[in-house]
């Protein structure tokens, strides 16, 4: 098949797990016998078409329109304030995207991801005709407390114009049935991880040592990772509250916060009152450093509010790491993490909006050395049957092959 994604990430340009799902996802499906093609936003400096393992990509850079394009804002637009000109630039983007698609074609579908792709996903549909996919990471109405109303519409029209839905977990499947989705238009498939590079095998205790050494640490500390944006979806908050209740029981724990976002500055003024039991990391991490802090750490917790899938989830698996995540609402971490309860458990699931369960769940994990250990071993036996690259790939296809036979 001749398949199309329209997605404004693809490395180099990664902002978060939407651009790792869409390279790991590409190429696995190019080693396949797929031809891949990805229409991308370029910046000016990168090559504007290169191939590279079975994949092809389109980088398209539009150029400022705002000045032509602003005497027909709406008052509803003209709210999105600064982000006007991401807005202009958004459209730009799909508008040349959906041409290059045209030149290049045709294709025998057309995958949109997330709503940043739908208004070239959608033109691909009309124009050319080609059937569409709407890969669907996350929704507006989770992401921000006011969401907006135009994105929020956009997304609905998108699902309910596209000839198939993909979405990352059953969670995220339920939340759009809420919204009038069918749910057997909607299919799910999971993302996954590279078993072989997220591994305990894979790191050197040298690098193991400098982070220790750079972040003070002690042989007997006990570290809790945080990996994610800084911001109020992410739980971070909570999770610093919940800090002296976690010390009160287990004063050796070192919580070693990673990542950028709004609340950086009060998530530093926490850290200071808590004093040297909370390091903040804003630097960039690449996939070496990355791997070697979920190495250093002993367990990790991600207490987001609202998580469609939660990468970090499988990454920390993969590394035998168990990790107390946020459970309530729409929760993908609930699908990865295995509570005490189950089988074979990899965690503990907690209500992310509650202080003192974050606080419980932590000194559950970090009360049994041993359970831990175990835990983090059930969790890479789970990332390597359920989490990789080469099932999800293979799913995927079924569910491209399915939504095209239904248009012949």
């Amino acid at each position: 098949m001749k398949i199309a994604y329209i997605s404004l990430e693809f490395p180099p340009r990664v902002f978060g797990g939407l651009g790792v799902y869409a390279d790991s996802i590409s190429k696995e499906l190019a080693s396949l016998g797929q031809e891949i093609s990805v229409f991308t936003l370029g910046d000016g400096s990168l090559r504007r078409r290169e191939t590279a393992r079975g994949v092809t990509v389109f980088r398209e850079t539009p150029a400022p329109m705002r000045d032509g394009w602003e005497p027909f804002l709406s008052d509803r637009t003209r709210a999105w304030g600064e982000g006007v000109d991401f807005l202009h630039d958004l459209l730009s983007y799909n508008q040349l995207a959906v041409a290059s698609l045209r030149e290049n074609g045709p294709f025998d579908l057309a995958v949109a991801h997330d709503w940043l792709g739908l208004p070239g996903g959608l033109s691909a549909k009309r124009v050319l005709g080609a059937p569409l996919i709407f890969h669907v990471h996350s929704l507006e109405v989770g992401r921000e407390t006011a969401p907006n109303p135009q994105i929020v519409e956009l997304e609905l029209k998108g699902a309910g114009l596209a000839d198939g839905v993909i979405t990352v977990s059953k969670a995220m499947k339920e939340q759009l049935s809420s919204l009038g989705i069918p749910r057997d238009k909607i299919d799910v498939c999971y993302h996954g991880v590279e078993p072989e590079v997220f591994s305990p095998s894979a790191t050197k205790k040298r690098r193991i040592e400098e982070l220790r050494e750079r972040y003070s640490l002690k042989e007997e500390d006990e570290v809790i990772l945080f990996v994610g944006r800084l911001e109020p979806v992410k739980g971070v908050i909570p999770l610093l509250e919940a800090m002296p209740k976690v010390l009160k029981e287990h004063p050796q724990a070192k919580l070693l916060v990673v990542g950028k976002g709004t609340l950086e500055g009060k998530v530093r003024s926490m850290a200071e009152v808590l004093g040297g039991s909370v390091k903040v990391v804003t630097d960039f991490l690449d996939l070496e450093s990355k791997i070697h802090h979920y190495a250093l750490a002993d367990l990790c917790v991600f207490p987001s509010l609202y998580e469609p899938f939660g990468i970090v989830g499988v990454e920390a698996a993969a590394m035998e790491r168990p990790a107390v995540v946020g459970a309530s609402g729409v929760s993908g971490l609930r699908e990865i993490v295995d509570n005490p309860s189950a089988e074979r458990p990899t965690g503990v699931h907690v209500n992310p909006n509650d202080p003192s369960d974050i606080a419980w769940g932590i000194n559950l994990v970090l009360a049994d050395p041993e359970r831990r250990r175990e835990w983090g071993r059930n969790g890479r036996a789970k990332c390597l049957d359920v989490f990789n690259w080469p099932r999800a790939a293979r799913e995927t296809l079924e569910i491209y092959e399915k939504v095209i036979s239904s248009r012949r």
